[in-house]
């Protein structure tokens, strides 16, 4: 039997058809597959855009970083706990000297740890009588401001014998030293100078510069910049010595900031704040929070002295939690070669004169004569009850560092886990490989799109 279909009445282009290429065809599914590719391609583009801006971007570079792994509160067997740790040095031979200010005196510890005295505390004469900063000579002798006589001494670790020089004829006590060669600096806040003289020389000069109370120094490697922290305007200044140039390096600072001991390393620099408790590091330019706690947690307490290691590590001079914290770094980001590199500060010379008489003496003089047995804490010290703890809390209420102004009180200050700069460590050879993650995940978009359309055209 024949049967009749009839067609649908309406618009004959709504019928299915087996010709690929009927005209006036609306909604074919054929334009599905160049819909998708079209959007891979798009998408692909956009990851490929966002990677090339992040590589471009100069700030999205490794950014190295300090992780507090140790916190010394002792150091067994001489010394069952510190008193008042308020500087510490890194010589040469990747070792960490503290000058324990009120106990102990100055003490040693070696690259695999071992800690042994270097000088005891006390007023016999190879004693360390209020020990106040440090630093060491290209032989390897130590240089020692003793807060107590007042004078600099230099030990002979190897026999014990000490010499002894002047101090700065000025009332107050060296928070920081210097040494080049023969020629000692030293910084000793409340006198509104920086203080110079030839080792061994009781003979001190003053150095020309335009900060205002420097309270800490330190020396470039080959000896040409001069950088020094100023508890005057709260800045870090650095000066060639061959031409006299300074400049400011421009630290932000808060309010509560009061700057103490320096030191520098491949040309960046590390600062102590003792007001707001962190230590701050200026690298390739730009400055960051590299340590305000401890491996616990627990914050830095008017921290005074800081010290950088052969790989970077960070040590404090915490005192008063009186311990000393190493903090290890991520690693020496090396930047990408550039013109020949020089020590000479490049920035414009700040030529600001501070109109402010420089501070007043400190408040805190030298302590008063120890017994002839000298304790953990002299009468009369900056010392604080010692204690070994190093859990999180808020510590010992103590005294101002000496040498400090008064110390700052408030709600203690939480610091922050990482510096401002967190975003900027996803980059390419950072800790989370962000780009070649979105590059791999564009390609993969692509296939997939590509894929699909190939399906349906089979279908």
């Amino acid at each position: 039997m024949h049967r009749t279909v009839r067609e649908p009445e309406g618009d004959a282009t709504a019928r299915p058809s087996t010709s690929g290429d009927a005209p006036g065809r609306r909604g074919s599914p054929r334009r599905g597959p160049g819909i998708l590719l079209a959007a891979g391609a798009a998408a692909v583009a956009v990851v490929l855009a966002g990677a090339g801006a992040a590589l471009a971007d100069p700030g999205a570079t490794v950014v190295e970083r300090w992780t507090p792994l140790r916190a010394d509160s002792s150091a067994p067997p001489v010394a069952s706990t510190f008193a008042a740790p308020n500087d510490v040095h890194v010589d040469a031979d990747g070792s960490v000297l503290v000058a324990d200010f009120a106990g102990n005196g100055v003490l040693r510890r070696s690259a695999d740890g071992v800690w042994s005295v270097v000088a005891p505390f006390g007023t016999g004469p190879r004693d360390m009588w209020n020990p106040s900063a440090l630093a060491t000579t290209a032989d390897g002798r130590v240089l020692v401001a003793e807060a107590g006589r007042p004078a600099l001494a230099t030990v002979d670790p190897g026999t014990g014998d000490v010499a002894r020089q002047g101090a700065p004829p000025v009332r107050g006590q060296v928070s920081g030293l210097a040494v080049d060669g023969a020629t000692v600096f030293a910084a000793v806040p409340g006198s509104g100078a920086l203080w110079t003289a030839p080792l061994g020389s009781d003979t001190w000069t003053t150095v020309d510069g335009p900060w205002r109370d420097p309270s800490g120094v330190a020396l470039s490697d080959d000896g040409r910049v001069l950088t020094v922290a100023d508890a005057g305007v709260d800045d870090v200044w650095q000066v060639d010595r061959t031409t006299g140039s300074a400049v400011s390096l421009g630290f932000p600072g808060e309010p509560g900031s009061t700057l103490r001991g320096v030191a520098v390393d491949h040309g960046d620099v590390f600062v102590v704040d003792n007001g707001e408790g962190r230590v701050w590091a200026r690298v390739q330019g730009s400055w960051r929070v590299a340590v305000s706690t401890a491996p616990d947690g627990s914050p830095l307490v008017n921290p005074t002295g800081v010290g950088v290691e052969a790989d970077r590590s960070l040590v404090v001079a915490d005192y008063n939690r009186q311990r000393i914290v190493t903090a290890a770094s991520s690693g020496r980001v090396v930047p990408a070669p550039t013109a020949a590199p020089t020590s000479v500060p490049t920035d414009t010379p700040t030529t600001t004169t501070p109109d402010d008489e420089p501070t007043t003496a400190p408040p805190v003089d030298a302590t008063s004569r120890p017994s002839a047995s000298p304790s953990a804490s002299p009468s009369g010290s900056a010392a604080v009850e010692p204690t070994t703890s190093t859990t999180a809390g808020a510590g010992p209420a103590g005294a101002a560092p000496p040498g400090s102004g008064p110390m700052r009180t408030g709600p203690t200050r939480t610091a922050p886990t990482d510096g401002p700069d967190h975003a900027r460590a996803l980059a390419w050879t950072g800790s989370t490989p962000v780009v070649p993650a979105l590059a791999v995940a564009g390609l993969l978009l692509l296939l997939g799109t590509a894929g699909v359309a190939a399906r349906r055209r089979r279908a």
